[in-house]
């Protein structure tokens, strides 16, 4: 699998890398971690350094639309100084996202890559002038032998007017990342051949995301979560994201070149381990295995390292601990 750095703004050569921390502005909070020093005498890949988390106002992000810059910035000056933020990988939530699957041509990086960009506008409502993308490359094994691209884009735009926000408050970013990868980078088990489908339950959203081969692969967002208000007539949250499942099941199953079926279900996020039993419930007759995330798995041995952060706090943190790994 290859994976590009198209969102790297300021790459730098391998021995003046900065030590970064990964920085998730979502709408329910913000959230930073720093990995420490690893002990490789202890089979330690890393250990967890600074971290920590400001809830945001209600209504302040919605779906990735930022409402009020100044207060946010304000959040953001509070956190850096409390964790000693400078250099950061940041986070776009999927909304602020396009994402496709393309057949490429080409065998150097720089062929494949302009045979993705000549393909942009046919796949995204974006001049390619105005867009930013990478790609990953999923496993030949996973897409029957046929080289094949998914494609990752975010409006220029965007990253522009979040490299000033983040200016304002003395935050350097070396580069972005959606939501939807920094969590599989944390959680998914390194060159796994697996097709996974990952519940991303927060607050007034679910993400949910299929990764095949490693690679994210799709993409949807539902408008609830788990703290929105139940209404008279609207089915709750439970039947909501059950639906839903059963329609991502079912479209991904129909797609065509689809070689590998779902294989298990992960959850993470703030109450992820409170909709375990729903969701076995519910996929009983697909003999899928849910588990809730073990969101360490490719950043220390928990057997030999006890980290910080408690097993269901580590849940919220999934997205800057795929952040703060080396790309």
């Amino acid at each position: 699998m290859h994976t590009s750095s198209f969102f790297h703004f300021f790459p730098p050569p391998k021995f003046l890398v900065m030590k970064h921390a990964g920085l998730d502005i979502s709408d329910d909070a913000l959230y930073s971690l720093e990995y420490g020093r690893p002990d490789r005498s202890s089979g330690w890949k890393e250990t967890i350094g600074r971290f920590g988390s400001i809830e945001i106002p209600p209504g302040l992000i919605q779906a990735g639309e930022v409402k009020d810059e100044n207060k946010l910035v304000e959040l953001l000056i509070t956190l850096a100084k409390k964790n000693r933020l400078s250099y950061v990988k940041v986070s776009v939530p999927e909304e602020k996202s396009y994402l496709f699957q393309t057949n490429v041509q080409g065998s150097t990086i720089n062929e494949i890559r302009q045979n993705i960009e000549f393909k942009l506008e046919e796949n995204v409502p974006l001049a390619a002038a105005d867009a930013i993308f990478y790609y990953d490359l999923l496993p030949l094994s996973v897409t029957g032998g046929v080289l094949r691209a998914s494609v990752s884009v975010v409006p220029r735009s965007y990253i522009e007017h979040s490299i000033e926000l983040l200016s304002r408050a003395q935050l350097f970013p070396i580069s972005f990342e959606i939501v939807p990868k920094a969590i599989a980078r944390a959680i998914v088990e390194s060159h796994s051949d697996k097709t996974i489908l990952i519940l991303h339950v927060m607050n007034l959203k679910t993400g949910i995301y299929i990764v095949s081969g490693g690679v994210v692969s799709f993409t949807s967002t539902m408008t609830s979560g788990s703290a929105t208000p139940s209404e008279e007539g609207r089915p709750s949250y439970t039947n909501m994201l059950v639906k839903e499942i059963d329609r991502v099941y079912s479209y991904w199953a129909s797609r065509e070149g689809v070689t590998s079926s779902i294989s298990d279900i992960v959850l993470v996020g703030k109450e992820a381990v409170a909709y375990e039993n729903v969701i076995v419930a519910a996929v009983q007759g697909e003999n899928v295995p849910v588990t809730v995330a073990n969101v360490w798995q490719n950043i220390c041995d928990i057997n030999r390292y006890v980290p910080p952060i408690s097993k269901i706090d580590s849940l919220e943190y999934a997205v800057v601990a795929g952040l703060a790994m080396d790309s």
